[in-house]
């Protein structure tokens, strides 16, 4: 049930005082035993302890910044990929983009160029700008067109093969393997502040062509003859929000490797606590990822302070069961 438009302000409000709580909260997790009061300190510049102000400004911090860009941008890929192919299953990784990306990871650490932030995510960019190219390029030979519906299929199929290769690689590569383990199993712990700038710059402009595109985007979703007849053109709108998909989605993924269920389940959290309209929609997914990866990372560190866990499998806790429930739900429907 979704709730009215009179209690969207309610929500909203709820929403926002829950993310400014897990700001500091996600500072003090960890194994360093950095309290609130050292936060305080170092928010009100009253200089704590030294070893805790470097703690935070070098390593929590960063890490808290990249969880609230990185939820973002996958909140805002799977809310648009969900409107894009009218499908509540569909998610990032359903596209290929995830294993696209790993993939020219993967390659760049086999090659001789140095694994560095730009090159890292030049790597995630070409590996899943490929991984959507080969996606349409099937689907375009396979049906004659480019539906929603077949891309989705046909994502989900080259995803699986991307994968074979990826793994056939490392296995080859031992040293691949350990270099890249931590990463593939999508963590926040290697995140350093060189990689901040371009997941900013990417994740905000991302974030600005989704909203740019909103317009044309729900023009497609009452059908593609309806949006020719006035003036859109459908196949154009598919390909430009596929690209916006493949910028969020590539610059999270190059930071912080496949965090699954993100994309998944933060766009039907909005539209029960925002708003089905897509404006409302689209700002709900940003923000409730932000807030649910914060929520993942901290719950994960204050299991295990070892940092070992990562966020992902928190999420799966959350993502598995509402994957079953929407199954379920689709199949009472119909």
């Amino acid at each position: 049930m979704q709730l009215t438009n009179k209690f969207f302000p309610f929500q909203l409000t709820v929403i926002i005082i829950l993310f400014l709580v897990s700001l500091p909260m996600a500072l003090t997790a960890g194994d360093n035993n950095i309290g609130l009061l050292q936060v305080w300190q170092w928010l009100n510049n009253q200089q704590p302890d030294p070893m805790a102000s470097l703690i935070i400004t070098e390593l929590r911090l960063p890490r808290l910044q990249t969880a609230v860009l990185t939820g973002a941008a996958l909140g805002c890929a799977g809310c648009l990929l969900q409107r894009l192919t009218r499908n509540p299953l569909s998610s990032p990784g359903l596209l290929g983009l995830n294993q696209g990306a790993a993939l020219g990871l993967v390659a760049l650490l086999i090659s001789p160029l140095p694994f560095t932030p730009l090159f890292s995510f030049v790597a995630a960019f070409i590996g899943a700008g490929l991984a959507m190219l080969c996606v349409f390029t099937v689907v375009r030979i396979a049906t004659g067109a480019l539906a929603a519906d077949s891309i989705l299929l046909f994502g989900a199929l080259l995803s699986t093969l991307f994968g074979a290769i990826t793994s056939l690689i490392l296995i080859l590569d031992q040293h691949a393997l350990d270099a890249i383990r931590f990463w593939l199993a999508g963590s926040l712990s290697l995140v350093n502040t060189e990689t901040l700038p371009w997941l900013t710059i990417q994740t905000l402009a991302g974030i600005s062509l989704a909203f740019v595109l909103c317009r044309p985007l729900q023009l497609l979703e009452t059908g593609q003859e309806t949006a020719r007849g006035v003036g859109a053109a459908p196949r154009q709108i598919l390909l430009l929000v596929s690209c916006v998909i493949l910028i969020l989605t590539a610059s999270a993924v190059a930071v912080c490797g496949p965090i699954l269920f993100i994309g998944l389940v933060v766009p039907h959290l909005a539209r029960f606590c925002f708003s089905e309209k897509i404006y409302g929609h689209l700002a709900g997914s940003a923000l409730l990822g932000s807030l649910l990866l914060i929520l993942a990372d901290a719950g994960v560190q204050w299991l295990d302070a070892n940092d070992r866990l990562p966020p992902s499998v928190a999420l799966a806790c959350i993502g598995v069961p509402w994957f079953i429930w929407q199954i379920r739900q689709r199949y009472k429907t119909q």
